[in-house]
Formats: structure tokens, sequence, C-alpha cells
């Protein structure tokens, strides 16, 4: 872990036992203490999303994954080269990445020999895969709902936040522009205590017009629970916060799995703003200090390099399935030929012996809805 000026910034203390403990008993976790080594690489990093005077910075911003591959035991060696021979790469590619195996979409990617020969020496080699993947514009808009759920502290709310995420997320995407134009003007998301009440009501205005995307049960439910929250006096997670900034770090992400897997080796493609950012963190175990990552540059690094290829793969199946509508996912997938039937197969037995290995390999801050496209992309019309 490089210590850089630290010495000239505050040091952030990070009890890991305060993330893993409570994560652990709320989703009943198991395995956390097992001994793994995690390489990492990251796609579709887009630093920071904000709301400009011409709409978002970045259009339309897409899944950011992290996470790689993921082995039990100590750090082992990677017979890397033996991939490499069979992929039969220029010899004067020193940093694999998914761009040397080629371009497209998730179907395209699908289509090529190479991407197949990966993934096969992935299951050989018996290396799973863990990922944490993040909709930017899903993160930023459900502190709407928390908000007023936090306020309102009914039980029987709760138990369908998730329901009422889902159906605010599909009518703010269904037309964004005039969502982002609304956020602008109210300083989304510091709107503060004097204009709550004038912003829920405009967006209930907006998105009545679309009502007819959702069933009408849950169409009423979201609009009655955005009606209450005009009558609250606060909305605690859309005040005292940075105007127009949707997302503002991809810190937390990281941090989070350094916090749940203690006993693992950690080893991080170098990514500047966030490797700067940890030579002020100091990680506790009680009164133990943790050493269990380190940065590394993924030219030395053949676990990070296989790492960028997977999960530049996960972000384009993420992606694909976010900017779709269910039923072009199914006519996307019933398109597939036989090649892209089996990569997908093998991709889809890599993520299940990695699910059942480790549940917390696999993490989604995503709509329910955008997940069930994933999955439906993954399974078929089954699922």
């Amino acid at each position: 872990m490089s210590t850089g000026d630290a010495v000239d910034r505050p040091t952030t203390i990070i009890d890991v036992n305060l993330l893993r403990r409570g994560a652990a008993a709320l989703h009943e976790l198991q395995g956390l203490d097992e001994v793994y080594t995690f390489y990492y690489d990251e796609t579709n990093n887009h630093r920071r999303i904000r709301i400009r005077d011409d709409g978002l910075n970045v259009k339309p911003p897409q899944c950011f994954v992290l996470g790689g591959i993921v082995h039990a035991g100590p750090r082992r060696a990677l017979p890397a080269a033996e991939l490499r021979t069979a992929l039969r790469l220029d010899r004067g590619i020193v940093d694999m990445k998914l761009k040397h195996l080629g371009k497209g979409n998730i179907c395209e990617l699908l289509a090529i020999e190479r991407v197949g020969q990966v993934l096969a020496w992935l299951r050989s080699e018996k290396l799973l895969i863990h990922f944490q993947a993040l909709d930017p514009l899903y993160w930023g808009i459900v502190d709407i709902i928390e908000s007023i759920l936090a306020e309102l502290a009914q039980l029987p709310l709760f138990a369908v936040h998730m329901q009422l995420k889902d159906a605010l997320y599909i009518l703010i995407r269904a037309d964004l522009d005039p969502v982002i134009a609304l956020f602008r003007e109210f300083r989304y998301p510091d709107i503060g205590k004097e204009r709550r009440n004038e912003f829920l009501s405009a967006l209930r205005d907006l998105l009545r017009a679309r009502r007819t995307l959702l069933p009408d049960f849950d169409y009423r439910m979201l609009d009655g629970v955005l009606r209450m929250g005009q009558g609250l006096q606060s909305l605690p997670f859309l005040e005292d916060g940075e105007p127009h900034v949707l997302l503002d770090t991809y810190r937390d992400f990281y941090v989070a799995r350094l916090c749940m897997f203690t006993q693992a080796r950690h080893i991080l493609d170098e990514e500047g703003q966030v490797a700067k950012e940890f030579e002020a963190y100091r990680f506790m175990d009680g009164a133990r200090v943790l050493d269990h990552f380190r940065f590394a540059r993924s030219h030395d690094e053949d676990g990070i390099q296989i790492s960028d290829v997977l999960i530049g793969l996960l972000g384009k199946l993420f992606s694909f399935a976010i900017e779709r509508s269910q039923r072009e996912i199914v006519a996307a997938r019933s398109g597939l030929n036989p090649r892209q039937h089996a990569a997908l197969a093998t991709l889809k037995e890599l993520l299940d012996l990695s699910s059942e290995k480790n549940t917390v390999f696999a993490s989604y801050v995503l709509s329910p809805y955008d997940q069930h496209k994933i999955a439906l992309f993954l399974e078929g019309e089954a699922s």
C-alpha cells in the first residue's frame, strides 16, 4: 500500500467490523472469514455524474462494474502464458484487455472465438467471479423514496421499498431529459426544506403522463407515497448535499469489499483517483491494523489483466440489459448462434458457481426490473 503524501493528510479510520457485522446479520452472510485472493479491475468509471445546464455530463451513464477473478487460498501463479498462446495475441501486447479480443455489444463479443476461450480457461482453472454492479442513475434517484420512507417510518411501506424504487426508476428512465431539467431547477439532490413540497408536486405531475408504463397498482402506490412525502417536514437525504451531483465517487464500493473479506488478499488495479484517496485510510479490525490490499500496475499482474477482460464483458452485459426492453432482450437471446450460446452458457456457469461459493461475490445496485432482464438474457424465457 502506497503512502505517498499521506503524512500531509488526516488519517481516516475505517472500522471494518461496523460494516461487515451489520451486513452479515441483515443478509445472513457467511464465509466472510475464508481466505481468498481477489483481483480487481473496473469498467465505466465516469468519476462523477453531474447535472449541467445541458443535462448530465455523461449521456447516458453506463453501468459501473468493479470486480474480477477470485480464487480460494493465498495468491497462486496463474498460467496466463498458456492462455495468451491459445489466444494468439500479438507479442507486443503486454497488458491484455477486452479490446484486444474484440469489440461490440455483448452479443457481438459472445460471437468472438477468443472470448469463449477466455471463459473456458476460467472454468478449467477453477477461477470464480466477483463483482459489484452499479447503475449511477438508479443510485442517484433512490434517495427520493428512501427519504420519504425514513420519515414516514411505516413498516408496510418498508416491505415494498424495492418495488417503489423500481417503479420510480422505470418512469424516470422512460424520458430522462425532462426529469434532469427538473432536477437542475431544484438543485437536486440538495432540494432543501423550503422547496420539498414543490419538488414532489412537480415530479408527480411529470410522472403522471407516464403512468401507463406501470401496472395501475404500482403507479398508484408510487404516486401515493410521493403525495405523502409532500406533507413531511423533512426529506433527510435530499438536504445539505452537494447540488447537481448524482454520484461523487465510487470509492465506497472498494471499501465495502475490503471490509467484508478481511482475511483475503486484494490486488487492485492502480486506478489513480482511488489509490490516492486510499493513502489516507487505515482499516482496523479491533486494535489490529489491516494490510490486506495493494494497488498494482495491470501489466505486472496477470490476474488484473484477466479481470479487465471479464469485467469489461460483464459491463457490456449489464449495460445491454439496462438499455433494452424485456421484449428486446428476449429477441436478442433467441437470435444467438451456437457459438454465442456456448460462450453465454459458460459465463452463466461461472456466475452460478461463484454465487454458490459465496453470495457476496455478486452485488447489484440496479433496479429489480433490470436485474430481471439480466437473468432473462443469461437463462432464457424460463427465468
